[in-house]
């Protein structure tokens, strides 16, 4: 294999890593703090989200709508009655975290993990061929 044959391979490899790394990882939780932040824009939140989510939506909420809007407090009004309901049916509350689409619908890092050491094998392997 020539040279520039490698280098454009050793692209390639690392194009696909970086793919498989960032095409899943924050879709899940920034997906639930839209959908939570679509929710409260009427002025209150209808639908059931998961603790995390309320969390996540208060950690990254804008500044100006923390600041002119009754957004933080509605949203940290849900949260303590989501904990509430959490406490007092675990079962109950397990199934309806799962049931609110904030499942994790990124890619698997166990996945990433082997994907990434069949290509390290495969670019070991082309290395010594080219030797």
């Amino acid at each position: 294999m020539t040279p520039g044959g490698l280098r454009a391979l050793l692209a390639l490899a690392a194009l696909l890593i970086a793919t498989l790394v960032f095409s899943g990882v924050g879709q899940a939780k920034t997906g639930c703090v839209s959908r939570l932040l679509a929710d409260w824009r009427d002025g209150r939140i209808d639908g059931t989200y998961s603790v995390g989510c309320y969390r996540t939506a208060l950690a990254h909420l804008p500044e100006d709508v923390r600041i002119y809007s009754s957004a933080e407090s509605d949203i940290k009004r849900a949260l303590v009655a989501r904990s509430e309901v959490a406490l007092a049916a675990p079962a109950k509350a397990k199934t309806q975290s799962r049931s609110d689409g904030n499942s994790s619908n990124g890619v698997s890092p166990l996945l990433v993990l082997a994907v990434a050491g069949a290509i390290l094998a495969a670019l070991g392997s082309a290395f010594a061929l080219a030797r």
